[in-house]
């Protein structure tokens, strides 16, 4: 990764749990495609109330 690469980090919360490989490979071409980005970081969490991420927002999208 370079200074002149677009990268993107998301933290996405499933409660259906981790939709598997296909999902992450068709998000990560679909945001090359639609964005350009070249290198995504896509981590999943569940959204367990005993482990709640101490980042997340509010609201949801």
């Amino acid at each position: 990764m370079s200074t002149r690469e677009t990268a993107l980090t998301v933290h996405l919360v499933m409660p259906n749990g981790f939709p598997g490989d296909d999902f992450l490979r068709e998000t990560c071409q679909q945001l090359h495609d639609l964005f350009g980005i070249e290198h995504p970081t896509l981590q999943i969490e569940t959204g367990d109330p005993n482990y709640p991420c101490h980042l997340e927002s509010d609201h949801q999208v």
